[in-house]
């Protein structure tokens, strides 16, 4: 978008004009027109030469020398380029150029080639850089107190022209153009273009500009942030855990009470499968029931008759979708991700088999006691709880953090925030085990009963849609940025929620973005 131009103060007049046009007519774009303010006063010239009295003389031609001097003793250094061109000088910046090293000292002649040694520089003591009207591709973390002034024709001596000419800062998706940093001093902004780009990761979100704790003054710049990406899709859960099979029971004709143990689940321990009935010399005993006690997995009644299966666990519910704006903070946007579901319950573990009763076991032909009942098995674990989709990243302008700011002549545009991301699948739950075999027959006694299988457990819920991304010109926490006058502020459109897991089923989805000029949001 080309930027608005601001009415040009007029320059301090002809004296400082013909001195800074003077002389250096060399291959190099970016003449010292400071040497030729020192030139005219070493030397006795001036513009005023013809009515200073004979050059280089003494009497009336020194005279003309001083008015020469004057002029730059004269200059305001508060001033900014815009204002007066006389500030242009080595002694009161820092000067960079793309073409510059930045093992010069940033004079004029012998610019630096990056702004943050430029910044790095003018902070020892200058506090000013004076930039060309190039592009720089690199984020610049602005000092406090220290003043920017870009737009400057460094291929015509340094001029700034008022043509709507802008220093051009871009960066890499992810990366803030520029971070203001709070302390003491104000920052000075002028005649830049920030240009952050479109995001490339997801959820990724596009700053042109981050003030934290900053007092600055920006004016005739542009803010031109890219589009947030979409949001990722929630990250895989493990399977659940399937349940172990219930044991054998014992033989008969081997010992009286005698038993399988109960059969435990050793990935979700209350789901455990019950003991098979006890051998015994007389009647036979029934199997326990199986856990936890959800209506199901009752043991065998003796005589025989097998465990009953476990009941299946209950399902978990579904997460949230992601819900606001989220929360500005020093390092940036952090949106809203849906909620992860809850986990399933573990099944119900099977009922033990019932033991058959002793009799006359050959050959001893001795009362001895009869098979136990097998174990139920364990019931499966209840299946993981889908994660939650991540959020759209946001586009902002300009972010705001506990600054204070004005802002004159700025144009702002915010690109579109990203969809948000699709909330996971809630996993289903693991298999129940197998009931154990009741002890073998032996010496013509009949085998026990079987254990019951295992319940399957319960599947988890899906997780909720992440929250779409939003467009905001400005963002702030804390006070609004001061806008006096040509602000114009363009924005995007909102990103939708994210859908939540398992086809959206719970209508789970995440909340879509916003679209404003101003926004006010959370801190952190």
């Amino acid at each position: 978008m080309t930027p608005g131009l601001a009415s040009v103060a007029p320059v301090r007049g002809v004296l400082a004009a013909a001195l800074l046009g003077a002389a250096f007519t060399s291959a190099v774009a970016c003449a010292p027109a400071e040497r030729d303010f020192q030139n005219a006063a070493a030397t006795g010239t001036s513009s005023a030469q013809g009515t200073g009295g004979a050059s280089g003389s003494g009497g009336d031609g020194g005279t003309g020398g001083a008015g020469g001097a004057g002029g730059v003793e004269g200059c305001d250094s508060a001033l900014s380029p815009a204002e007066d061109v006389c500030v242009l000088q080595d002694r009161l910046g820092i000067f960079v150029a793309p073409s510059g090293n930045d093992l010069n000292p940033g004079t004029r002649v012998a610019p630096v080639k990056t702004l943050s040694k430029a910044i790095e520089l003018a902070a020892r003591g200058k506090m000013r850089v004076y930039a060309c009207a190039d592009a720089f591709h690199e984020p610049i973390d602005v000092r406090p107190g220290v003043a920017l002034f870009g737009g400057l024709a460094c291929r015509d001596q340094w001029q700034w022209k008022g043509d709507g000419a802008k220093t051009t800062v871009a960066t890499e998706p992810g990366v803030v153009p520029a971070i203001l940093r709070g302390g003491e001093g104000t920052t000075r902004i002028e005649d830049f273009w920030f240009q952050a780009a479109s995001a490339a990761a997801p959820g990724g979100s596009s700053i042109a500009v981050l003030a934290v704790g900053a007092t600055a003054e920006l004016t005739r710049c542009t803010l031109a942030a890219g589009d947030g990406a979409a949001g990722g899709p929630a990250a895989p859960v493990s399977p659940a855990e399937r349940g172990p099979s219930g044991m054998v029971g014992i033989p008969a004709c081997v010992g009286a009470n005698l038993s399988s143990p109960p059969t435990v689940n050793p990935a979700c321990s209350e789901s455990v499968g019950g003991a098979g009935g006890a051998s015994t010399a007389g009647a036979g005993i029934p199997g326990t029931a199986g856990l936890p006690a959800i209506g199901g997995g009752n043991g065998g009644n003796p005589g025989c008759a097998p465990g009953t299966p476990g009941a299946r666990g209950e399902d978990g519910g579904p997460g949230k979708g992601g819900q606001g704006l989220g929360r500005l903070t020093r390092a940036g946007h952090e949106g809203a991700a849906g909620g992860r579901g809850a986990p399933g319950r573990p099944g119900q573990g099977g009922g033990g088999g019932g033991s058959t009763a002793g009799g006359l076991c050959l050959p001893q032909l001795l009362n001895l006691a009869g098979a136990s009942g097998g174990s139920g098995g364990a019931g499966g674990c209840g299946g993981a709880g889908g994660d939650g989709g991540r959020p759209g990243g946001v586009s902002i302008g300009l972010a705001s953090v506990g600054a204070a700011l004005v802002l004159t002549d700025v144009q702002i545009t915010a690109g579109d925030g990203g969809t948000g991301g699709v909330g996971g699948d809630g996993q289903p739950g693991g298999e129940g085990g197998a009931g154990g075999p009741g002890g073998p027959p032996n010496g013509g006694v009949q085998g026990g009963c079987p254990g019951g299988a295992g319940g399957a457990g319960g599947a988890g819920g899906p997780g909720g849609g992440g929250a779409g991304g939003s467009s905001f010109g400005i963002a702030h926490v804390g006070a609004i940025p001061r806008q006096k006058s040509g602000v114009a502020i363009v924005v995007g459109a909102a990103g939708e929620g994210g859908p939540g897991g398992n086809t959206n089923a719970a209508a789970n989805a995440g909340e879509p973005g916003a679209a404003a000029a101003v926004q006010e949001l959370a801190g952190g």
